[in-house]
């Protein structure tokens, strides 16, 4: 059983958690299907971090675009009180492009996350059917001994 998960096209952490499942052979059923379990929060963990990222840039885009807006105004403003319309436009032009920058990293950030999400989905859906029928071969193979 081994060697055909080793020989099979998924994924090299699923190769590892599924032998990490079959190493067990010894264990009662319980014991087997709380490790298989274990196994799958694992799987889904890591998944989850590595969308943790883009959800981060998806909340924080904005946020740093409003304070690229906020902090060139400041000097703006001074410069509109002082009559210098040329440094008003500069830290304006700043102000709409971090904007525009925050707002297109969150929006690109969003549809990444979204799409992984609806992968790792699929993906650990796929896994836990494989984790399971691994569980229920070896409790067959354990019958018959």
């Amino acid at each position: 059983m081994k060697e055909t998960i080793k020989e099979s096209d998924i994924n090299e952490e699923y190769k590892l958690a599924m032998i990490k499942v079959i190493n067990n052979e010894d264990f009662g059923t319980e014991t087997k299907r709380a490790f298989a379990d274990k196994v799958i929060e694992e799987e889904e963990l890591r998944m989850e971090k590595a969308v943790e990222k883009t959800d981060m840039v998806v909340r924080l885009g904005p946020t740093f675009g409003l304070m690229g807006t906020l902090i060139p105004m400041g000097p703006g403003l001074a410069a509109l009180g002082a009559g210098n319309i040329e440094l008003l436009a500069q830290a304006i032009i700043i102000a709409f492009d971090t904007t525009v920058t925050g707002l297109a990293a969150s929006a690109v950030s969003y549809v990444v996350s979204k799409l992984r999400k609806r992968w790792y989905e699929e993906d650990l859906s796929n896994f836990e059917v494989l984790v399971n029928s691994t569980l229920e071969i070896l409790e067959k193979k354990q019958i018959l001994r």
